[in-house]
């Protein structure tokens, strides 16, 4: 009798990673087009593209806490410390607003927000006192 292992690598078939491989969408046309495009060149580390996707995504909604945490992220990765900084506040002062809908989904969102101006400010996430013991 076999035993299942979880720690075992999957084979991935190819019709599995083409649904993350951003030369295979279509031009997106609407807010939720662009952020998953932008997030599978994220993943991929094509930066500039992310980046110009994540702004799209913005001009449809900028309000979204995804879209500027999102684009926070591509300017960190950048290394433009400033920029992640300010897109991460403005996520922020967006989850303060109750922009999340769900509490739980808003707390977490708010520590990794937090954690990451935290790490560009100061070299550390410093989220000890947010974390349950």
């Amino acid at each position: 009798m076999r035993s299942w292992n979880p720690f075992k690598k999957k084979s991935i078939k190819k019709e599995e990673t083409a649904a993350i491989d951003p030369n295979e969408f279509k031009e997106p046309t609407d807010y939720n087009g662009f952020m998953q495009r932008g997030w599978a060149n994220h993943a991929r580390g094509n930066q500039n593209q992310a980046e110009s996707d994540f702004r799209r995504a913005l001009s449809y909604s900028p309000e979204s806490v995804d879209a500027n945490y999102a684009l926070g992220l591509v300017m960190k990765s950048q290394g433009n410390k400033e920029g992640a900084v300010d897109l991460f506040n403005k996520a922020m002062e967006l989850i303060k607003q109750g922009k999340i809908e769900g509490n739980s989904q808003s707390e977490m969102m708010r520590r990794l927000t937090l954690g990451h101006i935290n790490e560009l400010t100061t070299g550390d996430w410093n989220l000890e006192d947010q974390i349950w013991h």
